[in-house]
């Protein structure tokens, strides 16, 4: 079929994906339909040679395709756990999901686990799609895990009408085995009519939350023991102040998760509040203050906006363990909760969405466009400090040339006609998502020069 470019949002990544994977008639490495035990040895050779920006070499690496994927999916099917050096896939054998883990740098399997059956899917209902499993990768007390995971209905049978659940097996990062069995399963309970569930590196365990519903719940990826975090959830200082509706969890640390006031203001109960830590630059007063935003969140970090001293928006980073600023910058426009958001492996770097900074120097920049510039969705970063995403097309929701931004400088750089977004920027590796005919996408790994 004759593929068109579009951006589709994946989890909050975003992935370029027209259509995809038509090097491959099945998900099994090397070819062929999946119906064994993954393969050992290295994934597939470099079929499709990719025009990828100078940082990658477009002659070095693997490919892997993910034909089951529908054009709608609403759970990422891939992660990456930069510590181990390793790639998560879920493939698909029959009515069943497999994980399948691989060196990011040159394929090489290093284990897969065994059929593992998801959920009976829900119905689609008003905008909600059809969800499909995913897999996250958490580093939880210095150690990696994967987490295998979709939404459903479980225990449904004659007599049964089942409950809906998030359902999870859990991997330690350092597995063996062309069968595992993971470590530890665990359900988290979900309402009904709460929309499409999202499972996330929460900093200090997996997060699970619902679109439509507020809480939400940490998952231990050592033991699989779940906590609930209800929606009526109160900061005390906050709710002193102004009135507290609704909180929705943005991520998790050691001491409790931080939440977010639906009315404003966000914190750790018990442990900080956002009104003792005001951005430089921020307008002071018991309304600007509480009613700050906690808009998204990566592991450690909390991306929130405040009202300016000279009534612009204030884009500030706070540290989720203690609520301390880190970084700021002023812009219009900011980041959304499912939209894509990056930290650089290391930790020096984040990307979200119009925003970057670098978190070492507390310098933060905006590409939210003007009148004069394009905006910019920047979507992986990596310890170079280089950033990339695309520039706004001439039509509205459509994407232009891929950028690529140095956080020393903020200047941002159209790339050649052509070249490739990478849609996760590696120690080893730059993950592409390029256009090719057939289902499902095609995933490149081009290996650093």
């Amino acid at each position: 079929m004759r593929c068109t470019r579009a951006a589709v949002a994946v989890a909050g990544l975003l992935l370029l994906a027209g259509c995809g994977g038509g090097t491959d008639s099945g998900d099994e490495p090397g070819g062929g339909k999946s119906t064994g035990g993954a393969k050992p040895g290295a994934g597939q050779e470099l079929k499709v040679k990719l025009r990828v920006p100078d940082a990658f070499d477009g002659t070095r690496g693997w490919q892997d395709s993910l034909t089951w994927l529908p054009d709608d999916a609403t759970s990422r099917p891939f992660a990456a756990a930069p510590g181990s050096g390793l790639f998560a896939l879920v493939k698909k054998r029959g009515d069943a999901y497999v994980l399948e883990v691989r060196d990011v740098a040159t394929g090489a399997l290093r284990f897969a686990g065994k059929p593992w059956r998801a959920p009976e899917p829900l119905e689609p209902y008003g905008s909600r799609a059809a969800e499909t499993a995913g897999v996250e990768a958490v580093e939880q007390d210095g150690k990696e895990y994967f987490a295998l995971w979709a939404h459903g209905l479980a225990g449904k049978d004659a007599l049964s009408k089942g409950k809906e659940v998030v359902a999870l097996a859990l991997y330690p990062a350092d597995t063996t085995g062309t069968s595992a069995a993971p470590a530890h399963t665990a359900a988290v309970p979900t309402e009904k009519y709460s929309g499409n569930a999202r499972v996330r590196d929460g900093g200090a365990g997996l997060l699970v939350t619902s679109d439509d519903a507020d809480g939400g719940t940490s998952v231990d990826a050592a033991t699989g023991r779940t906590e609930a975090y209800p929606g009526t959830l109160k900061l005390p200082e906050t709710c002193e102040a102004i009135a507290c509706v609704g909180a929705d969890v943005r991520t998790l640390t050691g001491k409790g998760p931080v939440i977010a006031m639906e009315t404003g203001g966000f914190g750790v109960p018990g442990v900080w509040n956002n009104s003792r830590f005001v951005p430089p630059g921020a307008a002071h007063g018991d309304y600007e203050e509480f009613h700050a935003r906690a808009v998204t969140a990566v592991p450690g970090h909390v991306i929130a906006s405040w009202a300016g001293e000279d009534d612009g928006k204030m884009w500030a980073v706070h540290n989720a363990d203690t609520g301390a600023v880190e970084a700021t910058v002023t812009c219009e426009e900011g980041p959304t909760d499912d939209g894509p958001s990056a930290l650089s492996p290391d930790g020096r770097y984040l990307a979200a969405g119009p925003l970057a900074y670098d978190l070492r120097s507390g310098k933060g920049y905006c590409f939210a466009g003007s009148a004069e510039d394009r905006a910019i969705t920047l979507v992986s970063v990596g310890d170079d400090g280089l950033a990339y995403g695309m520039a706004e097309g001439d039509e509205p929701d459509t994407a232009g040339a891929t950028v690529a931004v140095p956080l020393d400088t903020g200047t941002p750089k159209a790339l050649p006609e052509g070249v490739e977004l990478p849609v996760l920027s590696l120690p080893e590796t730059g993950v592409f998502t390029p256009f090719v005919d057939g289902p499902g996408i095609l995933l490149s790994f081009n290996q650093r020069r």
